[in-house]
């Protein structure tokens, strides 16, 4: 069984963030022998633990690309040939966990649970539970015919609903982040997608950080600002540990970006406490 990992101790870190879903991927060649017929074994590799299943569209190949002009989802590339598969939610007992799988894809989400107070698992606990499962699905495909699982993408996703309605909080998007500023003119809604490279020691893109900001309204929640971060790119092989180390490098940009993007007040009322 794999380690947990220690948190770094240089990262920053919240006793109270907003933290709303955290979303951990890997991308990877389909499977050869594969047929969606066979998605039930799948299930039943994770069903003990993840007893409920929904079936849902399927989400296109992503890949980052470096050198290029960038277009509106140029990086979504229609590699799979023939019809595309279902994905399929296998849901844990409380919902607060799920697996998503589909032919090329396996992704683990922790998220906040609306009618209770769950508190997030932690990074280092669900890598350490996402790579039991990659290695539970290569098992699973070398069986039915001799093969590795040939990653080609990963990606980490955190998604932050900041409550712009609560009592005693600030209610204007500036307030939270430092990337707003409107001063007496502040918006009715926000909206915002970015991206930039994300370059290695000698100046080499290995992956991309994409920033989603935007206001929402939520029933039971009031008006938000849904803020999410995300890191995607290649692996340095098409390897699971190659795939988990790019994960873990990931999670410490978004971490250190979120703080960077973020206010000194902010930080205070999600008790920062490094």
């Amino acid at each position: 069984m794999p380690e947990i990992m220690s948190r770094p101790d240089n990262l920053p870190d919240y006793q109270n963030p907003p933290l709303n879903e955290v979303v951990l991927g890997v991308q990877f060649a389909p499977a050869q022998g594969y047929q969606q017929i066979r998605a039930g074994e799948v299930w039943e590799l994770y069903r003990a633990n993840f007893p409920f299943v929904e079936e849902q569209p399927p989400l296109p190949p992503a890949f980052e690309t470096f050198g290029l002009p960038f277009q509106a989802n140029a990086f979504n590339f229609g590699l799979v040939a023939g019809a595309m598969h279902d994905r399929f939610w296998f849901l844990s007992q409380n919902k607060e966990e799920l697996i998503q799988f589909q032919q090329d894809r396996l992704l683990h989400n922790w998220r906040k649970v609306t009618d209770r107070d769950n508190t997030y698992s932690r990074f280092e606990k669900i890598i350490v539970d996402f790579e039991t499962e990659l290695h539970c699905l290569e098992r699973y495909f070398d069986g039915i015919s001799p093969q590795r699982l040939k990653c080609n993408q990963a990606e980490i996703s955190y998604t932050n609903h900041i409550s712009l309605d609560r009592e005693g909080s600030p209610s204007h998007a500036g307030d939270w982040l430092r990337i707003f500023n409107f001063g007496d003119y502040e918006p009715d809604d926000v909206s915002l997608v970015a991206r930039r490279a994300l370059r290695d020691s000698t100046g080499t893109p290995y992956g991309r950080m994409i920033y989603e900001v935007s206001t929402a309204s939520i029933p039971g929640a009031g008006r938000l600002l849904v803020v999410t971060l995300m890191v995607r790119g290649a692996p340095l092989d098409s390897s699971i540990a190659s795939a988990l180390d790019f994960l873990k490098r990931g999670r410490d940009v978004i971490v250190e970006e979120f703080t960077s993007i973020t206010t000194d007040s902010a930080h205070e009322l999600w008790r920062r406490v490094r």
